[in-house]
């Protein structure tokens, strides 16, 4: 309830700072790449200056000086969060033919998915440009930009970039994963699921449920049920809405 009572630029900020302090494993870089790629340019700008309000000191001076994150990975998240995605609706094509060729030789031929030229472009191109290059990619090399990189699943940053891939042209996807991952196994990743039903509730709660169902052959609510109780399950249930 803490969460969802407040501004989601300073709810945002808020997750952002404590990812920088939690160690053990990827998740908490999760939530810096949503927080940089799955909303607006201008919610991205409102989030840091939520964050230098609060904590006194800047998102980008933080992520660079975080010890959790090693190069190139801190380089990729240093980046993102320092964006500011101009363009509109205006979609170069020329542009993305070519940074689709980029792409995949950096992550198909070479091996290195946080390759300068893909944090170049990931970090600053807009979003219907983005779409624009990956569908340059699928029809020119016949596989998915996230397929490919979904592929190299024992590659850490491989999985970094499979992820602000998905924020940037498929939130609802990388959403549905952080519900379904926070639920199986042993034990409630609470935080990882607060997280995510909060923060997309009002933003794209539907699109995430019809993605959720479709890959995972449930809902999230049925998961959420068999998972959760008490008033903790209500709040999350009147977020998630009726399926």
């Amino acid at each position: 309830m803490t969460l969802w009572a407040m501004d989601p630029a300073a709810r945002d900020a808020k997750l952002a700072y404590k990812a920088l302090r939690k160690k053990g494993g990827d998740r908490h870089a999760w939530v810096l790449i949503e927080v940089a790629c799955a909303s607006s340019p201008d919610h991205l700008v409102a989030v840091r200056k939520a964050y230098c309000s609060a904590y006194g000191s800047s998102l980008e001076e933080d992520v660079a000086a975080c010890p959790l994150y090693k190069e190139p990975l801190k380089q990729f998240l240093v980046r993102l969060v320092s964006s500011y995605r101009y363009g509109g609706e205006h979609v170069d094509g020329e542009l993305a033919r070519a940074e689709a060729a980029d792409l995949h030789g950096a992550v198909a031929a070479k091996k290195q998915p946080l390759h300068g030229d893909v944090v170049r472009i990931v970090s600053s191109r807009s979003k219907p440009q983005l779409k624009a290059t990956f569908q340059h990619y699928k029809q020119e090399h016949g596989k998915a930009i996230d397929e490919v990189l979904e592929g190299n699943r024992n590659d850490k940053l491989s999985a970094m970039l499979k992820t602000a891939v998905w924020c940037l042209t498929s939130p609802e996807k990388h959403f549905a994963e952080v519900i379904r991952s926070s639920i199986i196994g042993l034990g409630t990743d609470e935080e990882s699921l607060t997280r995510a039903i909060v923060s997309r509730a009002e933003v794209d709660m539907k699109k995430v449920k019809e993605e959720y169902k479709v890959r995972y052959k449930t809902t999230v609510t049925k998961d959420v049920v068999g998972d959760t109780s008490g008033y903790y399950q209500g709040i999350l249930l009147t977020l998630i809405g009726a399926e």
